[in-house]
């Protein structure tokens, strides 16, 4: 009897210990499991500045490259770790060679853009100072065949000023500023298909150098 009493004491004692050890594995899996989920949703939602894509340009130029007259023919822009708003920035200066520069982005902006009709783009930018002034197209998308540009009119300042463009038919123009208005049908085709995004970076007739920071694309208003 005294026997059969000690094996079902051990026996309960087993049984208590696997379920502890369950309990603690199941809830070790399931901390793991959201902290992990958590930190990728926190950490993709800040490298692209709570934007579809951003760059902040806090460690490199992200892939960012030079269109134009400026940086003596090389795509490469300019990065610095320090000066932007905060921290890093890319920048360019301009050759005086005639035409106009850009900022260019990289191919993670392109593609199928469809889910942020309606959002918003906006980007930071500052330039040395503006003698001589002139308009031209301040941001260029194109996509399936078709260009569309914006004036983001008032010029960019010595000290860092932000623009918000609609990412809507709002205000774009068929191919250059004197164009027809954009249709929403015709926006929603380069949204859907993009194969170019530029940013201008030259407001002035003669020597000048623009800066860049903050780019966010797709950003919810």
């Amino acid at each position: 009897m005294r026997e059969h009493l000690v094996i079902a004491v051990a026996a309960l004692a087993a049984s208590a210990c696997n379920c502890s050890t369950d309990l603690k594995t199941d809830a070790g899996s399931d901390a793991s499991t959201d902290a992990g989920s958590d930190a990728s949703t926190d950490a993709g939602s800040d490298s692209n500045l709570g934007a579809k894509v951003g760059s902040g340009f806090d460690t490199s130029d992200d892939g960012w490259t030079i269109v134009g007259d400026a940086q003596s023919q090389t795509v490469k822009p300019d990065f610095s770790g320090i000066g932007g708003n905060p921290d890093g920035l890319i920048s360019a200066k301009d050759d005086v060679a005639g035409g106009v520069w850009y900022f260019k982005a990289p191919s993670r902006y392109l593609g199928d853009n469809s889910s942020t009709y309606g959002r918003q783009l906006n980007f930071d930018l500052k330039v040395t100072p503006i003698t001589n002034p002139f308009d031209y197209s301040d941001v260029i998308l194109e996509g399936d065949g078709l260009t569309v540009v914006y004036d983001a009119s008032p010029a960019p300042g010595t000290s860092w000023t932000t623009f918000s463009v609609p990412l809507s038919e709002a205000g774009w123009k068929m191919d250059a500023l004197s164009g027809a208005a954009a249709s929403a049908a015709d926006f929603k085709r380069v949204l859907a298909h993009m194969t170019d995004f530029q940013i201008r970076g030259e407001f002035n007739t003669g020597p000048d150098t623009g800066s860049l920071d903050n780019v966010r694309f797709g950003l919810k208003p």
